[in-house]
């Protein structure tokens, strides 16, 4: 049987500038699939969501949506009143009952006591599960997901995939987690140079398509150089000749035909590396941690036992949103004061740290490059800086911009290219991931595992973790702990977990709802007595007035007291009904 068609895209154009986003792309996107929509930086992915959402109009062509189409869509930016709570929040935002609420928040393990406290009270994790609440209450059959990984933890993301496997509308996903891709995707949705291409099939098999396609790619484009080197050699030997001018100019102009047959090739190999400062591989003290504490002025969050790290590991760092891991970096990094304990580096190492925000001053006028070459180490050539803008996602054209225009997403892609080329022996990265599509994350994620120094760092990018971490430190519940075992018996556990936790928390559901259906008959017994009792009233007020009229004695004192009855009454049924 075959799927409805939600949206159709026909010949959709879109251009900023000069820049061509869209051009005559077609799509057709069916009901009960789950697309990954991948595609370089700056293709054009978060436009195409814009569009379907009517935030922005296509400069021709059109999106149509199936009248059925409920959009569910999560803004990026916090919309909070940190004093309000979690519950009147919701109630507010999506005028349903508690009880509706309750069970929908218990889907992501948002307990009825999490939902009571003010909002500016929970982690940034709870504060995107109360958007994700919000979000489901709408019923939505399409939602559109735009990076949920980069505000997400762990924990969120397991039990976002567990509530997108059972989803029976249409999701399309917008991230660099790959394995987030692998476990709940069921179609690709690829958007490059200007086109919208649908595959169906898991991530890995795209990417293997993928592949063939550049390799087909890099054999056309070779065929076409080595025909138009023979075709210079020719301009080269003869072109000085009056007798052979006009087949030379023949002959350059093919070359010219033959450079536009050229494609471009924009998936790298995995055998790509970014530049790092060669360190060399050593023995000795990386990191010696004893007894700290962390936090903010002289509030702890997080108290940690001795760890100690050898030159050359690579530390995750993990636990839930809110827990510390971000205070335990700018501690490290000398962001933050310590608060009790010690730690110390080893002797003669240099210490780089990445944020997860960034800023520059704004007085600086530098360009992109200038920027790079002023704070990368000297022996690094000029070539390989801008190596490392491409990539970092910044084209030739982009390294001329000021840095007074970047979007906080350049800002971040900019400074971890400089933490990069710093010449540092170790690198505390937090949330590195961010702003990078999927084959840069991968490629960085290479690079870091062969670098010869030491990562201390923070992601809930599971495949780049998993390809990086040789220790995991884990923060959780007030503990800086030494988690004993790698990084896939982390996530099996935290699996487990919210696998015994959805148990329970079904049963809590079944519990609210029956309990619900019982209130439900209760109240509608109660508002059927007092609707009842209204009309009674109705029509005693209705004979009091005219006793009143006739002159009957005391007929307005009890017309009075009907009255405030009547509001009473009024007021209960308000109750009921609401």
């Amino acid at each position: 049987m075959a799927k409805r068609e939600l949206i159709r895209v026909y010949n959709l154009e879109k251009h900023y500038g000069l820049k061509v986003i869209f051009n005559s792309a077609n799509a057709s996107i069916h009901d009960g699939e789950i697309y990954g929509v991948l595609g370089r930086n700056g293709a054009g992915k978060s436009t195409l969501f814009r569009m379907i959402l009517g935030l922005e109009e296509p400069d021709d062509g059109s999106i149509t949506l199936d009248h059925t189409t409920r959009i569910g869509y999560i803004a990026q930016e916090d919309e909070f009143d940190l004093s309000q709570t979690g519950i009147d929040y919701l109630l507010q935002t999506t005028k349903s009952q508690d009880w509706e609420i309750f069970k929908q928040a218990l889907e992501f393990d948002m307990p009825k006591e999490k939902l009571e406290l003010p909002i500016g009270d929970i982690s940034g994790g709870y504060r995107m599960r109360l958007k994700l609440i919000r979000m489901l209450m709408a019923k939505p059959n399409l939602i559109l997901l735009d990076e949920p990984t980069n505000y997400l933890d762990l924990s969120t993301i397991l039990l976002l995939e567990h509530w997108l496997i059972s989803f029976k509308g249409t999701v399309l996903l917008i991230t660099h987690d790959r394995e987030f891709l692998r476990r709940v995707m069921t179609s690709t949705i690829e958007v490059d140079q200007g086109q919208i291409s649908l595959y169906p099939g898991t991530v890995d098999e795209y990417f293997e398509y993928k592949q063939t396609v550049q390799n087909q790619i890099m054999r056309t484009n070779a065929n076409i150089e080595k025909k138009q080197a023979q075709l210079q050699e020719f301009i080269d030997r003869f072109g000085a000749k009056a007798s052979k001018a006009a087949q030379a100019k023949s002959k350059q102009k093919h070359i010219e035909r033959l450079s536009q047959e050229k494609k471009t090739i924009y998936a790298p190999s995995s055998k790509v590396r970014m530049h790092l400062p060669f360190i060399a591989k050593s023995s000795g003290m990386g990191l010696d941690v004893t007894s700290i504490t962390i936090g903010y002025g002289n509030t702890p969050i997080a108290s940690g036992q001795n760890l100690y790290v050898e030159r050359g590991q690579k530390v995750a760092v993990l636990g839930d949103n809110g827990q510390g891991k971000s205070t335990l970096l700018k501690t490290l990094s000398g962001e933050l004061p310590l608060l009790s304990g010690e730690f110390k580096f080893g002797n003669g190492l240099k210490i780089g740290y990445f944020a997860q925000s960034v800023e520059f001053d704004t007085q600086n006028q530098l360009t992109v490059y200038d920027y790079l070459r002023k704070v990368a180490d000297i022996n690094i050539s000029d070539d390989d800086v801008k190596k490392t803008l491409g990539s970092f996602l910044f084209t030739k054209a982009e390294h001329e911009k000021p840095l007074t225009v970047l979007s906080g997403g350049e800002k971040a892609r900019l400074r971890l290219a400089a933490v990069f080329l710093e010449g540092y022996d170790v690198l505390i990265l937090d949330e590195p991931t961010n702003h990078l599509d999927m084959e840069t994350v991968e490629i960085m994620g290479n690079s870091l595992a062969e670098w010869g120094g030491t990562l201390i760092f923070v992601s809930h990018d599971r495949s780049f973790v998993n390809n990086l971490a040789t220790m995991i430190w884990q923060v959780k519940d007030g503990a800086i702990t030494k988690y004993n075992g790698n990084y896939e018996e982390y996530v099996w556990s935290l699996q487990h977990h919210a696998d015994t936790t959805k148990e329970q928390n079904t049963e809590q559901i079944a519990k609210t709802t029956s309990q619900y259906v019982g209130d439900e008959k209760a109240r509608k017994r109660e508002l059927y007595q007092a609707r009842k009792e209204l009309s009674k009233i109705d029509k005693k007020i209705a004979d009091l007035k005219e006793d009143v009229r006739l002159g009957v004695a005391d007929a307005a004192d009890k017309l009075a007291t009907q009255e405030a009855l009547w509001v009473k009454v009024m007021d209960l049924i308000d109750h009921l009904e609401a």
